[in-house]
């Protein structure tokens, strides 16, 4: 279902960050995600979980895996 799914500027902007940043995590393996054609989706749970295990930290923490 799309509707458990965001796009990388919908993840950014829940983030904090630009959608470069988000392609970043996601292939660093930190955010999981799927293609949709030509589009990245990214499941809503892992944008969660990242936020989850990134709270409390400054945006520009190295620990954060930009």
């Amino acid at each position: 279902d799309l509707a458990d799914f965001m796009t990388t500027e919908e993840a950014a902007k829940l983030l904090g960050f630009n959608v470069k940043s988000v392609r970043d995590l996601v292939y660093k393996g930190k955010l999981k995600s799927s293609h949709f054609g030509r589009s990245l989706l990214i499941p809503r749970d892992s944008v969660k979980d990242y936020i989850k295990k990134t709270t409390g930290m400054s945006k520009n923490d190295p620990r954060r895996g930009k």
